[in-house]
């Protein structure tokens, strides 16, 4: 008898764990999908909204490819290597620059000239957001500091940390491989496109 009313109270706990459990991994999976389902407002994305220029892979490294429309790129042709994201002391080959974007990331990116400890400022941020983030040097610059995402840009005159930490936190993984929780590409209207994908003169 004993046994017989034990056994039914384990029942009942075992049942209620699970039932709770399962009511908590529910309510969990609602929270993320609400969190994950508030893409910002266009006009509250920092930078300007870049035009479509091609998501395909080059055949090696190195081939020849159309040019990119923006300093530095923010789409296009790209490397099907792939960059691990983090803190960089030499320039990355722009084909590469461009799947790091595609993969949802973040590039920082200052001129040569900046000063040491502008770099170590860009660089503790980058440490911040260490799966979102790749700081490097970009040769290509004239001055100040460029932030990229896909089919996003924005550049500074000079090292605005509040503005680098912006455009991180409201940037990455709105786009990973497509656009994300309601996201776009922020354009007026319809990029027209050719048979490649690639943007029309």
């Amino acid at each position: 008898m004993t046994r017989r009313w034990l056994g039914s109270v384990v029942s009942v706990v075992v049942t209620s764990l699970s039932v709770l459990t399962m009511s908590s991994l529910g309510l969990g999976a609602l929270v993320e999908v609400s969190r994950r389902a508030a893409a910002l407002p266009c006009d509250q994305v920092p930078g300007v909204p870049q035009p479509f220029e091609g998501d395909r892979h080059i055949p090696y490294d190195g081939a020849p490819h159309t040019p990119y429309r923006t300093v530095p790129p923010t789409s296009g042709w790209h490397s099907a290597r792939i960059l691990t994201p983090g803190i960089y002391r030499d320039p990355i080959p722009e084909e590469m620059q461009v799947h790091v974007l595609e993969h949802g990331h973040v590039l920082v990116q200052y001129a040569p000239g900046t000063s040491a400890a502008d770099i170590a400022a860009l660089e503790r941020l980058g440490r911040r957001h260490p799966r979102d983030v790749v700081v490097a040097p970009y040769p290509a610059l004239d001055q100040g500091v460029a932030l990229t995402g896909w089919q996003r840009l924005q550049r500074l005159p000079g090292v605005d940390e509040h503005a680098v930490r912006e455009f991180i936190t409201k940037v990455a993984r709105r786009y990973d491989h497509s656009w994300r929780d309601g996201a776009t590409d922020c354009l007026s209207g319809p990029v027209r496109t050719d048979r490649r994908g690639l943007p029309r003169s």
